[in-house]
């Protein structure tokens, strides 16, 4: 599991806003299944130390939530450790520099990165105690949710996910190096009094701050927004920007740094100043590295504190010397941007013997020019008369220390980069423990080792790909990894020793040629092979741990899960990456997570059962089902061709005909696409869905079929199921053990029209076998028709749903059980929540077992079922099955039947060509897409020219004020189809018209189809072809 360090550095008493980060917390962990490690470095004196520790206490326990509270003493022991440890020439002038007596922001957040390292974390996001966030609909808008999104993924996999791109397309393959945002509310440094009471002065001393030779109107307008962050403007929708980060467009109370950067370079360790902790978000923007830039900017007040006496004092004085450190980071940051990506080694990290060499460049800066500056700053404050007089005593009292000081922080800073390499790397080794101050925990291993296992005995073969390879790589060359790599968790017999593990993962290798197969890049122009070697070698990582945790089982799924993150290297990488798991020695678990361009689900269910029976000692029968070459060759045939050609028919027919989206409806929002996963465990599923098979004479996959397409129908509000079904497509023989990817889905259109469920269930047996035949095709050909029927219908086709029946090849093995599960499997009726995924459908489910006990995984969008929803419609289910294993059930009863209610569509919505849509929502996106005309559409029967050309009747009408620009219907037609069509849900409830009708001014009555038909119509058409001109 991705682990990330949301941490909150404290020197006041600040129990309010450990329960808000508390809260970002569970946020970043429920929404995005990762390990949120809530790190509070807390430097505050006894009270509030207190204080906070009974705050930490209260905190609810959240799933996915590891809380630590470290006083200056537990930190202080932790940088000592790894101090020591490091091998630093200096360990304790290095530990001054980590934990100074002074503050210092660089030198709090440097301990986090340390931290951090120590969790095993891959990222840190930093928060404030003087901050709070802002709230939209009554819910806070936590800044963790943009940084989660899009920090550490490969700018090009992000650029679909933010609001716009602003990157230079050479950048787009290296990694999002920083999210951040800004703030809004109170000044984030105490000028606003100055610019009050002198603006000449505010302007000097200010301008100090802006590197020379600025143009005055760029100097002025720096000034003048100088500390302001992003106004006062509150939040109502997020707007995220991937681009090279301004430093001056985000806020160090608002900002996460993935491992790469803060890994290389810390931040300077300067105490008693502001502003040199942005030293690595210049350093991010210099580099070339890409960043997120949102807007769900935090909310910054000044705490009493700073409003005191001394603590104004306090505060002026640091910022003297911010002001006074300026020409020495200035001279670093144009020495930095002039470098620019040379600060990179050739893998893209930062150089830390570059960025050394610049800091140390820096003191080399003549003095004087800084005494000057010194003068300055100190008239200014005189001038100001009042409360800033104490300040110029102050800063007159400490002139030479504060200009030495200015000078020897570059030089502790460039000390710092050389030992942080082996401070980071002893961090790492160290860890953090479990003991007071942390809460809860995860397993963590204590040796970790890669095993290199050979194998030979195969035969080196070379051939064309499959259908199902050649769509499977379409995917995972366009496709974030996450989406479309597999994972698999086998639990290891007790009793088996590493060395039995390892050989059985050989023999499956040799046993089957698609784990030996690679994709050679094609040259330009030829068509893409697959070769499969005889010989060769894959490495097993093995971890061993003390101790697995309460949950060994569901830690498991953590490590393979988090091993889909990375892309496989069609041309030379080894299909499965493959972890082992022990527990002092003994092998307890093998994860997995496999390229798709060679296995999906079920081909690991068959290697998993061989696995298992290789570890039992029995033996395997000869390979009997085709291999993927066997399978190309097969295709190729007339037979083959023919049944590709048939599917391409069968595939057109139904997206052309069908709904083109199940879940068209006001819901159906924009999303991110991460939804939970609820599982369902059930004896009494089980046993209602043996006996309704039993009832019926129908098998049992049919049934449970049947009943999932129509409740998601009945909760749709259609009339046809329109699923995919990826995994179920093996009824051949030759296919059904095959070890291979046969994911093409097989589309199956089912008409739940009929007055009970057995009506529904007659249909259902052909309708599958139907989508079953047709899931062999030319993806590319696939795709080409499915761009062109939708098109001429107007409409985009939506994967909504998909149902994935895995469970018999699940059903004749044991269900594994561990403490989590163990009791879910006894269970009548047991619902589980489990980690998100980003996924591209609005309903998954995998049917994983149908006997002794119903188990069910479903992932269903948010946006469209909220947790109580979701449980409802899996009992609902439960509930059908039940009724239905004795008796027939109408229809018109499923609410009342299941609790599920269908889908309320209020206003103006209607099926037109099988399809919901809202006129509204049509004419708002077409004069979107056409800059803003006037546009009005109906499903009156207007009266005038009948349609053009081959424009179905029934359909709806669009007008459009064209003011005389030079529209046509093709052109509005294509503009439409390219928001309706644009990827990412988000459009729903969009069917473009059948009819254009162009006219030169919109009607007094717009809302008046009529009016339209009595202005002067200049063109008409469908839209789909060379339009015909009108001369009335």
């Amino acid at each position: 599991m991705r682990r990330v360090c949301l941490t909150l550095p404290t020197n006041r008493p600040c129990a309010e806003t450990i329960a808000a980060v508390a809260a970002e917390a569970a946020h970043g962990a429920r929404h995005f299944g990762v390990e949120v490690h809530l790190l509070i470095l807390d430097s505050s004196d006894a009270p509030a130390l207190t204080g906070h520790r009974a705050a930490v206490s209260a905190l609810p326990r959240e799933p996915g939530v590891v809380v630590h509270h470290l006083d200056e003493a537990r930190q202080r022991a932790f940088l000592r450790e790894v101090a020591t440890a490091s091998g630093v020439a200096d360990p304790d002038r290095v530990l001054g520099l980590m934990l100074p007596d002074r503050v210092s922001y660089g030198a709090c957040t440097n301990r986090a990165f340390l931290i951090a390292e120590a969790l095993g974390c891959e990222s840190v996001h930093r928060r404030d105690s003087d901050s709070r966030y802002q709230s939209l609909d009554g819910e806070p808008v936590f800044p963790l949710h943009q940084e989660l999104t899009s920090l550490g993924r490969r700018a090009a996999d992000v650029a679909d996910l933010v609001s716009r791109s602003r990157l230079d397309p050479a950048y787009a393959h290296r990694p999002v190096a920083m999210v951040g945002g800004s703030f809004i509310g109170e000044m984030s440094v105490d000028v606003e009094e100055i610019r009050r009471l002198d603006p000449a002065v505010h302007h000097e001393l200010v301008g100090l701050s802006v590197p020379e030779g600025y143009p005055e109107i760029w100097r002025r307008n720096l000034i003048e927004e100088s500390f302001r962050g992003a106004g006062t403007t509150p939040f109502a929708a997020d707007l995220t920007t991937l681009t090279r980060v301004a430093p001056t467009r985000v806020d160090m109370c608002n900002i996460g740094f993935d491992s790469r950067v803060y890994g290389a370079v810390p931040l300077p360790p300067a105490t008693d100043t502001i502003g040199s902790d942005y030293f690595l978000i210049h350093l991010v923007h210099d580099a070339r590295l890409p960043g997120v830039l949102h807007n769900r900017h935090i909310v910054n007040y000044h705490t009493g504190e700073r409003r005191s006496d001394a603590g104004f004092v306090a505060y002026q004085v640091r910022l003297a010397k911010f002001l006074l450190s300026t020409p020495y980071f200035n001279a670093v940051y144009a020495a930095a941007a002039a470098a620019g990506d040379t600060l990179l080694d050739p893998a893209g990290r930062v150089r830390p013997d570059a960025v050394a060499a610049l800091v140390r460049d820096s003191t080399r800066l003549d003095p004087a020019g800084n005494a000057e500056r010194f003068d300055v700053i100190e008239r200014s404050y005189r001038a100001l008369g009042g409360r800033y007089t104490a300040v110029a005593e102050a800063l007159a009292a400490h002139r030479e220390p504060l200009l030495a000081a200015a000078r020897a922080d570059m030089e502790d800073f460039a000390l710092l980069i050389d030992a942080w390499e082996p401070l980071v790397r002893a961090a790492g080794r160290a860890g953090l423990g479990t003991g007071a101050g942390t809460r809860s925990g995860t397993p963590r291993p204590g040796q970790e080792r890669t095993v290199t296992v050979a194998y030979a005995g195969g035969e080196r073969r070379r051939g064309p790909v499959t259908m199902g390879q050649a769509n499977m790589i379409r995917c995972i060359l366009r496709d974030e990894p996450l989406h479309i790599n597999n994972h698999d968790v086998w639990p290891v017999p007790q009793g088996a020793a590493l060395q039995q593990v390892l050989d059985a993962l050989r023999e499956l290798v040799v046993r089957h040629e698609a784990l030996r197969t690679t994709f050679p890049e094609p040259a330009a122009g030829a068509s893409r092979t697959q070769v499969v070697a005889a010989e060769g070698d894959f490495t097993v990582r093995v971890l061993d741990h003390e101790e697995l945790g309460a949950d060994p089982a569901h830690y498991a799924e953590t490590v393979a899960r988090q091993a889909r993150a990375g892309r496989f290297r069609l041309d030379r990488d080894f299909p499965l990456r493959i972890t082992l798991l022990s527990l002092r020695g003994a092998p307890a678990f093998v994860t997995l997570s496999s390229s798709h361009a060679v296995t999906d689900g079920s081909a690991l269910a068959v290697l998993r059962e061989e696995w298992l029976a290789l570890l039992d000692g029995a033996g395997l029968p000869p390979v009997e089902a085709l291999t993927p070459l066997d399978l190309a060759a097969e295709e190729a045939t007339p037979a083959g061709l023919r049944r590709s050609e048939a599917s391409l028919r069968y595939w057109k027919q139904i997206i052309g005909t069908g709904p083109q989206e199940m879940f068209a409806e006001p819901r159906a929002v924009r999303s991110d696409g991460q939804q939970p996963q609820l599982t369902l465990r059930s004896r009494r599923g089980a046993r209602a869905l043996a006996q309704a098979a039993k009832r019926t004479g129908s098998p049992s996959p049919t049934v449970l079929l049947t009943a999932w397409c129509t409740l998601v129908a009945h909760r749709a509000g259609q009339s046809t199921c329109v699923a995919a079904a990826p995994l179920s497509n093996r009824s051949r023989p030759g296919l059904a053990r095959s070890v291979n990817t046969l994911s093409q889905d097989a589309l199956l259109s089912l008409d739940v029209r009929g007055p009970s469920f057995d009506a529904v269930l007659r249909k259902a047996w052909g309708a599958a076998l139907g989508a079953y035949r047709h899931s062999q095709f030319d993806s590319v050909r696939l795709w080409e028709a499915i761009e062109g029927t939708t098109f001429e219908r107007g409409s985009h086709f939506a994967r909504d749903v998909v149902f994935n029946d895995v469970s018999v090849l699940t059903d004749t093995r044991a269900p594994a059980t561990d403490s989590r599960t163990g009791d879910a499997q006894d269970a009548e009726l047991d619902l589980d929540w489990g980690p998100v995924q980003v996924l591209p459908t609005r309903l998954l489910c995998f049917a994983y077992r149908t006997d002794p006990v119903l188990h069910l995984g479903m992932w269903a969008d948010p946006a469209l079922f909220s947790r109580e929803e979701a449980e409802t419609f899996l009992t609902g289910l439960v509930k059908l099955l039940e009724v239905v294993a004795y008796e027939d059930v109408p229809l018109a009863a499923l609410t009342e039947v299941t609790g599920i209610r269908p889908a309320v569509r209020a206003g103006d919505w209607l099926q037109v060509d099988g399809c919901w849509t809202s006129p509204t929502a049509v004419a708002g996106a077409l004069s979107d897409a056409l800059g803003g005309l006037p546009v009005h559409v109906t499903t009156d029967d207007v009266s005038g020219p009948e349609p053009v050309g081959d424009s179905p009747g029934g359909g709806l009408t669009a007008f459009i004020a064209s003011g005389g620009a030079p529209l046509t219907p093709d052109g509005a037609h294509t503009a439409l189809m390219d928001v309706i069509s644009a990827p990412g849900p988000g459009h729903s409830g969009l069917l473009a018209p059948t009819r254009y009708v162009i006219v030169h001014d919109s009607p007094a009555t717009p809302g008046e189809s009529t009016a339209w038909l009595r202005q002067r119509i200049l063109m008409e058409g469908n839209g789909r072809h060379r339009p015909t001109r009108d001369d009335h």
